[in-house]
C-alpha cells in the first residue's frame, strides 16, 4: 500500500487534502503506519550509509559516531550494546574514530577501572546531519504545520522511540 498518494498534505501546506484521506478507518490507518513505517527505516538507513560515504567513514564508525553526538559519553560495552557489536569490534571501531581525532577515551567519572568514550571538541563541531542539509530539509518539511501540531508529532516520536526501545530490549 502505498500511502504517499493518499496522505494528506499538512495544514496550511497550500495543497489540497484528499477526501479518501479522511474516509480511511482505523484500521487501514495502521496499516499505512506500518507500512510507511518501514519505508521510513529502509530510508532512514540509506541515509545513514550516504552520510558515512561523505564523511569518510564505513556505516559502523558513522554509527558509532552518530550514536556519541546524541548521547554523548558511553564506555564501550553500552557502545556495543546500542550498536549490537561485539566489544571487540568496538575496539576497533574507537580506533578507527580516535585515530582521525574525532574521539577521545578517558576515565569513567564513577568507576575508575572502566573508560568512557566521547566526541572531541573539534568533532562536535562537525555537524552529522548539516553535511546534507538535513536539519534544513527537515525544517521545511515542516513548515506547514502549526505548533500544536508539531507537539503531537513530537509527542508520537517521543513514544515510538520507547517502543522501540522495549522491543529491541533496551531500557527506556
Amino acid at each position: 500500500m502505498d500511502t504517499a498518494s493518499t496522505a494528506s498534505s499538512p495544514p496550511g501546506s497550500g495543497e489540497p487534502r484528499p477526501a479518501e484521506a479522511e474516509t480511511r478507518s482505523r484500521a487501514e490507518l495502521y496499516d499505512a503506519l506500518q507500512v510507511d513505517g518501514q519505508r521510513l527505516a529502509v530510508r532512514l538507513i540509506r541515509l545513514l550509509h550516504r552520510m558515512a560515504e561523505r564523511s569518510g567513514m564505513n556505516p559502523t564508525d558513522f554509527q558509532c559516531f552518530t550514536l556519541l553526538r546524541v548521547s554523548g559519553s558511553l564506555t564501550p560495552g553500552e557502545i556495543a550494546d546500542n550498536l549490537c557489536l561485539s566489544t571487540g569490534s568496538v575496539t576497533g571501531v574507537v580506533d578507527r574514530l580516535e585515530a582521525h581525532g574525532l574521539v577521545e577515551r578517558a576515565r569513567h567519572p564513577q568507576d575508575r577501572r572502566k573508560v568512557t568514550v566521547r566526541l572531541t571538541e573539534d568533532a562536535e563541531r562537525m555537524g552529522g546531519a548539516g553535511a546534507l542539509g538535513v536539519g534544513e530539509a527537515m525544517t521545511a518539511a515542516h513548515s506547514g504545520y502549526s505548533v500544536e501540531e508539531l507537539a503531537t508529532i513530537a509527542d508520537w516520536l517521543d513514544r515510538i522511540g520507547g517502543t522501540l526501545d522495549r522491543l529491541s530490549g533496551e531500557p527506556d
